[in-house]
């Protein structure tokens, strides 16, 4: 219904939706009437964007992390959360992986600059509709719903950034020797070493 309503009218101008938003660097709540975010909304906050393609999605899951509640001076009122999962509403004519239809998930609460080179989130997924870069999003699998789906982007690519850009990981030869020690038939074994696995 909602696809087909958005459709008719050629686009989310005008309307409102609930979201969770931040009045005040201090002053948070939920309302009724936040304006649905248009395509293009971030290329008219933003610059140096990762990618010039925006995508409308509706919203149907997503979690709480401590970044969620970022809050900067310069975009008041402010809809706040990162994951999300969801229904692709629209996109703009340069999008080339996704479509109208498409069920996708992602962490929309990447790191972002005004004009001005101050430093903030995105954000925007504790609204019924959001507004994404179609680089941030990727297509749900299927074996999981929407629930699994709106829980998992952020504390994924952080379990990532920890392994790969900390950890080096995939280790190359000689950082496994460092790991492992070799028994007398070049098999590994853990050589005594402890590996603690958050979120395991």
């Amino acid at each position: 219904r909602v696809l087909a309503a958005l459709s008719a009218i050629g686009g989310a101008h005008g309307l409102t939706m609930p979201a969770y938003l931040a009045h005040s660097q201090a002053s948070f709540g939920y309302v009724q009437d936040a304006p649905i975010p248009e395509l293009g909304s971030l290329r008219d906050v933003f610059t140096n964007l990762s990618s010039t393609c925006e995508v409308l999605v509706n919203v149907k899951a997503s979690s709480v992390n401590p970044t969620d509640r970022h809050v900067d001076a310069y975009r008041l009122p402010k809809v706040m959360g990162a994951d999300v999962a969801g229904v692709v509403v629209k996109v703009e004519d340069s999008c080339s992986l996704l479509k109208p239809g498409d069920k996708v998930w992602g962490d929309i609460g990447a790191n972002a600059f005004f004009a001005n080179g101050t430093k903030t989130k995105e954000l925007g997924a504790y609204g019924a509709f959001a507004v994404a870069l179609e680089s941030q999003l990727g297509k749900m699998p299927e074996n999981i719903g929407y629930l699994e789906a709106g829980v998992l982007p952020k504390v994924a690519l952080t379990s990532y950034k920890a392994l790969v850009w900390y950890a080096a990981a995939p280790w190359s030869s000689p950082q496994r020797q460092e790991i492992y020690d070799h028994d007398d038939d070049g098999n590994h074994d853990d050589g005594g070493k402890d590996v603690l696995i958050l979120g395991g």
